[in-house]
């Protein structure tokens, strides 16, 4: 049987944690930083027809993910010309040296 101390000394402080992507609850020694107790959330079971229709909604995104990736790939030669072109524009209108190293100090 413990006894109920209605003044605890500093040491004997806990702190209570809840984390926000599991929603798990620690209580955590505040002097060593220890983890004294650990309350975990109970876990929703899901039907199979839940689990198969979550596996292909994720198999769509990566697929979708995936013809994304490779729009970009395609575009990026493009893409890059368009960049070097505007740089040689604005190099042309530009008289003066860039800046040598030398010259900063």
């Amino acid at each position: 049987m413990a006894l109920i101390n209605d003044n605890p000394a500093p040491e004997d402080k806990t702190h209570e944690i809840s984390c926000p992507c599991c929603a798990t609850k620690l209580t955590v020694d505040a002097a060593s930083g220890a983890i004294l107790f650990e309350e975990r959330p109970e876990r929703r079971s899901t039907s199979w027809d839940e689990a198969v229709a979550s596996g292909k909604r994720q198999q769509e995104d990566a697929v979708r993910q995936f013809e994304q990736g490779i729009e970009r790939e395609l575009n990026a030669d493009e893409l890059l010309e368009k960049k070097f072109r505007e740089a040689l524009k604005r190099a042309d209108k530009s008289d003066s040296p860039p800046p040598r190293i030398f010259d900063l100090d």
